[in-house]
């Protein structure tokens, strides 16, 4: 009883924070802001639209094509249909349950190649320690292209602007948490060899990717990946004459806060617009619309392909005897 009562806060705390992210959001828009999102949709150039969905299609193809490499590695040789439908299948099951997609993932690739889950969920923990490995990258770049710029200097010069306080705030979270965390890993040790597992495990994952026959194509494709999704919001602010011209350190922060918004909750539900519209009102573009616009277009990029790769994986699954 006590298990399932935590399985179901973990399903439903991510939701009812994205719901209430939601809610808070769309309250706190202006008359003017709602109107202008409204309009956004009948005056965004969908040329740059469909461009920047062609991109994110691309990103998930190149993902289905490395995680087929992880699979050879293991003695597997999959089919890239079964790797792209598995991947978006993953993708619009994590709307529903939280994080549940990457088990999901596993499970119908297992049933479509017939592979052990526990070896198809293991490739893509390895898949997960590249990934953090690379947004741990954009962010150092972010920071290094933010604090280099004129906008940035301006807003931390600049007591009267609320992006300098939110920084200031921003900066005593980091702290606080970075000091809560080394106490915690000096003083528990319960914290301190749950946090020794993990480096461990990433550096295992590590190690596996890097003996690999073919790990400079799987590094290849990493990169693909990862320029396909800074291109993509890239060529996203290109569909508003709004965001077109905004500057690179505000394009890239504002890409770091849309991935941490969907990596914490499902699909970045409520706070990927919000905290997209506040990074652009810091470098002083307010236009809540794009936050919101480009969340709709690539979530119903998401939920439509994942929809159709479900149901077209289910199919090739072969009933067992």
């Amino acid at each position: 009883m006590k298990a399932k009562f935590f399985k179901a806060l973990k399903i439903i705390i991510p939701i009812g924070i994205g719901v209430y992210l939601s809610w808070y959001f769309l309250s706190g828009l202006s008359e003017e802001e709602i109107q202008q999102t409204k309009d956004a949709f009948f005056e965004a150039n969908y040329f740059w639209v469909v461009m920047s969905l062609v991109i994110a299609l691309l990103s998930h193809f190149s993902r289905a094509y490395r995680w087929r490499f992880l699979l050879e590695a293991l003695g597997y040789k999959t089919k890239l249909s079964h790797s792209f439908h598995a991947v978006m299948s993953g993708y619009v099951i994590n709307f529903t349950v939280p994080r549940s997609g990457e088990i999901a993932r596993a499970g119908l690739m297992s049933s479509a190649e017939d592979i052990p889950f526990e070896k198809s969920f293991g490739t893509i923990v390895a898949e997960r320690v590249v990934d953090v490995l690379m947004l741990g990258i954009i962010v150092l770049i972010s920071g290094y292209l933010q604090t280099n710029t004129e906008e940035f200097k301006a807003i931390t010069a600049s007591e009267e602007k609320e992006g300098g306080s939110i920084l200031i705030y921003v900066l005593i979270a980091a702290a606080v948490i970075g000091i809560a965390t080394a106490i915690a890993y000096f003083k528990v040790p319960k914290f301190r060899t749950f946090v020794v597992e993990k480096l461990l495990g990433f550096w295992e994952g590590l190690k596996s990717i890097w003996k690999m026959k073919k790990k400079w194509w799987f590094v290849f494709h990493t990169f693909v990946i990862w320029i396909c999704y800074v291109g993509m919001f890239w060529v996203s602010g290109q569909i508003f004459e709004e965001t077109s011209h905004m500057p690179i350190g505000c394009m890239f922060g504002a890409f770091v806060v849309g991935a941490a918004a969907i990596a914490l909750l499902p699909g970045g539900m409520g706070a990927y617009p919000a905290w997209v519209t506040a990074v652009l009102a810091l470098y002083g573009i307010n236009f809540a619309a794009f936050g919101i616009f480009v969340w709709v277009a690539q979530t119903a990029l998401l939920v439509v392909f994942g929809l159709i790769s479900l149901f077209l994986i289910q199919r090739s699954i072969k009933t067992p005897k």
